[in-house]
């Protein structure tokens, strides 16, 4: 009997018209590094007394289904457009064939959900998570590696079946950022001397649990929209720590950029930054560590957009 290996694994994922219902048309294949979004339901202790069973204890009962995990995907030029979709919401696009520019903006007050399906095709199990909303992403900036995002995930149900849901799956073109084409700029100038940084994201996801006999959630509800990290610089100078003791906001960027025409810009607004210490630690360099968070800015009307330039049509992530 063969046994479920992660090389065979596939991740499906399809918007749903309506929230919990699994669409009917073809999914999409996602690329993927790894995953542990699937449903989970507790056994609860049934201390009952006087039934006759002396000190050893009743049958156990279980309990609501939370349907919960993460998904660490590549930073791509195609299909990270249907992650953020999931996070922020459809994009405004912009542009004409070929080059097309997404703009996804932070506090929409509505967000989409997913069908998301994990299969093993050795087995064969096939888990079909419905209602799956994003609720947080993770991005590490540094010098060197492969460009990879883990975002949050949070659904309804979960429902494993010996066949896939997926139909005939729809593959796109996979063209990968890597590291080595990042950049962070300060009010449109390239900040230096930074060894690392860190950029969150957070749509603070409620899971609304009502009495129902299914056992699943109600739903999952978007709460107050967060934007954090963390930049560390090489002590060169006094530009980021002006700013954080001063308590003024500037406009960052992170990006990741293959050419003109091909590019991923996370722009936060209105960045505020905490005082750091320099802390000296042996004879070679200092660095500093800044946390920052992001706020609404006005004349953005945004805290944060996220602009993905590509070839892909509009439509894609309508």
């Amino acid at each position: 009997m063969p046994r479920a290996i992660g090389a065979n694994c596939r991740l499906l994922m399809l918007p749903e018209e309506t929230y919990g219902n699994a669409p009917t048309d073809d999914f999409r294949r996602m690329p993927f590094l790894s995953c542990d979004l699937g449903a989970e339901q507790p056994l609860l202790d049934a201390d009952v007394l006087g039934v006759g069973n002396g000190r050893d204890p009743a049958a156990p009962f279980l309990d609501t289904v939370t349907v919960q995990g993460q998904v660490v995907v590549p930073m791509d030029l195609i299909n990270i457009g249907h992650w953020l979709r999931l996070l922020l919401g459809p994009p405004i696009t912009t542009g004409t064939s070929p080059n097309f520019t997404h703009s996804f903006g932070s506090g929409e007050p509505t967000l989409p959900s997913n069908s998301i399906e994990i299969g093993y095709p050795d087995v064969p199990s096939y888990d079909l998570c419905t209602g799956v909303r994003a609720d947080t992403l993770e991005i590490d900036f540094s010098p060197s590696g492969p460009a990879t995002a883990t975002f949050g995930l949070m659904g309804q149900g979960s429902t494993r079946g010996a066949s896939t849901s997926g139909g005939t799956p729809i593959t796109a073109a996979y063209t990968a950022f890597n590291k080595a084409q990042g950049a962070i700029s300060r009010d449109g100038s390239p900040l230096a001397q930074v060894t690392g940084a860190r950029l969150s994201y957070a749509n603070s996801m409620e899971m609304v649990r009502t009495i129902r006999a299914d056992r699943k959630v109600e739903g999952v509800d978007a709460g107050i929209a967060r934007a954090t990290g963390q930049i560390t610089a090489r002590f060169a100078d006094t530009t980021l720590l002006t700013q954080a003791q001063n308590g003024a906001p500037a406009e960052f960027e992170f990006s990741y950029t293959i050419d003109a025409n091909r590019s991923l810009i996370f722009t936060l607004h209105e960045v505020y930054l905490a005082l750091a210490k320099t802390p000296i630690e042996g004879p070679a360099g200092v660095e500093a560590s800044f946390e920052f968070r992001a706020a609404y800015n006005a004349t953005a009307t945004r805290m944060m957009i996220v602009a993905l330039k590509n070839q892909q049509a509009g439509m894609e992530y309508a």
